[in-house]
């Protein structure tokens, strides 16, 4: 079974705790190899990774990322919110050997709770990747030439086959996709998968990408703050949450992470006990840097009827925030 990361020096520990997860689970599993994609890990945080390998007896494989704007042929813009690092799951066609033919790509902040031998042999039915729905609205897909019943997948979690990826020369689709919008992308990297292969995607259950939106709302009020236009049922939103197999703890504006103190997520107990595991045990938790004015919003948000609130909130994240990062090709 080959697994991806990628990751920069400021998240290393982050996805080795990831990794702990991803090796307690699989325990069963008669081979893992796991690629890291390099962007600039120090030495210290290199050995501490492999470290790991060599505890739980399985394949750590570094591999640098290379010049990702001179892939893509124009300057890619990034914010403090994504790394660059993130672009480089779109052209793992050419950092990995020829002679591999499937990966899943797992990001770093993601805590893996069961064996993931059956996702990795998901048939993708002739499809290019698999992936978890993402709770999004129209407007969203809008902006990266979809339509409105066109799905739309969380990159977080990809079982990808690269034989496909290969055949069908996507890191051209991409490269192209990427300089019609001059390296100014809405959604960066997930914006350009979506936009690009969207409708090549197999749909997976959704205990396999379990993030954050899911726990901070009920259905309801997910389905107002969100305005998803295709998403799964509240039986199978519970029914994920309830037996997940991968937690993905992504940004979220009314909680933390579990690396920040002051967490409040269901799984951050849980990713407390796979730190204390690993070679970064003693490292502190990370101060909440949110700006004055962010911390603001979520008091505002939790003062006022929950009503009133989620739809306000809701407004700004469906309608606002698309409108705000239309392109123009």
């Amino acid at each position: 079974m080959n697994i991806v990361y990628a990751s920069d020096d400021n998240f290393a520990e982050i996805m080795g705790i990831s990794m702990i997860s991803l090796f307690e689970s699989n325990k069963d599993c008669g081979e893992i190899t796991v690629f890291i994609l390099d962007d600039g890990i120090s030495d210290d945080n290199r050995s501490k990774l492999l470290s790991i390998g060599e505890k739980y007896m399985r394949n750590i494989i570094f591999r640098p990322i290379p010049d990702i704007n001179k892939l893509a042929g124009v300057e890619i813009h990034t914010s403090s919110r994504w790394s660059l690092s993130a672009f480089s799951r779109l052209f793992l066609e050419k950092i990995m050997d020829e002679d591999i033919e499937r990966v899943i790509y797992l990001d770093c902040d993601m805590l893996i709770y069961d064996s993931l031998e059956e996702l990795y042999n998901t048939d993708l039915d002739g499809n290019f990747c698999g992936g978890v729905l993402d709770c999004i609205s129209r407007y969203h897909k809008k902006n990266i030439g979809l339509k409105c019943e066109d799905n739309y997948i969380n990159s977080g979690m990809m079982v990808i086959s690269l034989t496909e990826w290969r055949k069908n020369n996507l890191c051209g689709k991409f490269e192209r996709f990427i300089n019609s919008y001059g390296g100014d992308l809405p959604y960066v990297d997930q914006g350009v998968i979506n936009g690009t292969i969207g409708r090549n995607i197999k749909i997976l259950d959704l205990r396999y990408n379990c993030y954050t939106a899911v726990y901070d709302f009920s259905y309801s009020d997910l389905m107002i703050y969100r305005k998803p236009s295709g998403f799964y049922s509240m039986k199978e939103i519970e029914d994920a949450k309830s037996n997940p197999a991968i937690v993905h703890f992504t940004t979220s504006f009314l909680s933390l992470r579990p690396w920040i103190e002051g967490c409040g997520h269901p799984y951050a107990g849980e990713w407390l006990r796979f730190k204390a595991m690993s070679p970064w045990s003693d490292t502190p938790l990370r101060k909440d840097n949110r700006s004055a004015a962010k911390k603001l919003a979520v008091k505002i948000y939790n003062a006022l009827p929950k009503g009133i609130s989620v739809r306000i909130a809701g407004a700004l994240h469906a309608w606002i925030v698309p409108m705000l990062r239309r392109k123009r090709k």
